[in-house]
């Protein structure tokens, strides 16, 4: 079974395995790997509690190595943390559907890296992210039609939304919702997590983010950071 609190690190780029270790010094062992072969190996010999990987490694795709990291027996299931570049929503994408448990954006930033760390780490299941009340208007695309309904609270990761029609678990949307009254409009697309229909004829969904870049990611930061705190979370 792994240390509840030993890292790997892999990165090809020797800068960013370094910055990184000097970040998570604090927050357990961290172990370094600039390939998913040789983080295989180190696996081996001291397997992770959680895994924060560049998502564009020399050998391997994010999919290959999440499904390694979440299937081997002897290596506990680790947390993953993608790092995506931050001008490439497609990356975010690609890291949720490969499983990763959270996706950060390249440069990093100490606090937010740590912060990642702690939330899936210290506790016997991963604490849910920081989520604010919005109740604004979305408009989702799906199944070659437009539907409206109302997001009742977000986070950086996804959203709560009521509607007017039950979307089903792992169907793709896209969305398009203002943050604020000034017109700040965020466009990403997500992946339905959970759906149930409430009693009242409103269907109650829980979505998780997809194609979504860094500057917008920022946004909801801001929005979250001025909002905080939300009595409800979304499993996602």
């Amino acid at each position: 079974m792994p240390n509840t609190s030993r890292i790997l690190l892999i990165d090809d780029v020797p800068m960013f395995r370094e910055l990184g270790q000097i970040f998570l010094s604090r927050s357990g062992p961290v172990d370094l790997a600039d390939s998913g072969s040789s983080a295989f190996q180190c696996a081996d010999e001291h397997p992770p509690a959680i895994v924060i990987a560049d998502m564009h490694l020399p050998d391997i795709t994010v999919e290959e190595l999440c499904n390694r990291f979440k299937t081997h027996p002897n290596w506990g299931n680790p947390r993953i943390v993608l790092l995506a570049r931050s001008d490439a929503p497609e990356d975010h994408a690609e890291a949720v559907r490969a499983g990763a448990d959270d996706v950060l954006f390249k440069p990093l930033e100490r606090d937010e890296l740590v912060a990642s760390v702690r939330r899936l780490t210290d506790f016997d299941a991963p604490r849910g992210l920081p989520r604010a009340e919005i109740n604004r208007p979305v408009e989702i695309t799906t199944r070659g039609q437009q539907i409206q309904g109302i997001v009742r609270n977000v986070s950086r990761g996804g959203l709560y939304v009521d509607t007017h029609m039950q979307m089903t678990p792992a169907e793709e949307v896209s969305l398009q919702f203002s943050l604020d009254e000034n017109g700040t409009v965020v466009a990403p697309t997500a992946r339905v997590v959970w759906s149930e229909a409430g009693e009242d004829g409103v269907d109650h969904t829980g979505l998780r983010f997809l194609k979504i870049d860094a500057q917008t990611i920022e946004k909801l930061d801001h929005y979250i950071s001025e909002n905080y705190p939300c009595v409800r979370s979304l499993p996602a």
